[in-house]
């Protein structure tokens, strides 16, 4: 039973490595950052594969380590002065599924706040439903809503100014 778990946990781990350093690098904004966040998630995931109580939601049992170790990395590295990007320039990673409208609402949604721009992510990038958010974030589901429709909100505002 155990190693049905393993087995399912290291295949939604292969299935979702893309989906996973998306979400990553939209907390980080930098690809080591995202890596790390990736990599953690990975450790955790697979050493405490025997808690996991329901296998249908290993996807968002997934994504809800992710957001755990990103905060965690965040809060861990938020003091650190970035060194200059300008000896070493990186190219910026573009997700075909980001680019929908030239880069707009890429934008548009990279610039919300980090607890509306998982949800948004989460939901219309990952295509999770909103209970699965609800799970992967730890948040009840109204407030899921909540800050869907304020995210829905506020980026229609940002994309209303560019149009202008």
């Amino acid at each position: 039973m155990k190693d049905r778990k393993y087995e399912l946990v290291v295949s939604c781990i292969t299935e979702n490595q893309n989906s996973l350093y998306r979400l990553a690098l939209s907390y980080a904004k930098e690809r080591e950052g995202a890596l790390d966040i990736v990599q953690n998630t990975v450790l955790k995931a697979l050493k405490s594969y025997t808690g996991l109580r329901d296998e249908a939601a290993v996807r968002s049992w997934l994504f809800r380590i992710l957001v755990n170790e990103a905060v965690r990395y965040i809060d861990k590295n938020k003091n650190e002065i970035p060194s200059s990007d300008e000896a070493f320039p990186e190219p910026e990673y573009r997700e075909k599924a980001f680019e929908n409208d030239a880069g707009e609402v890429y934008e548009a949604v990279m610039g919300l706040m980090p607890e509306l721009r998982t949800i948004v992510i989460l939901r219309y990038y990952e295509e999770l439903s909103l209970s699965e958010i609800a799970e992967a974030t730890g948040l009840n589901l109204n407030t899921v809503k909540t800050r869907l429709y304020t995210a829905h909100r506020r980026l229609k505002e940002k994309l209303e100014e560019v149009e202008i």
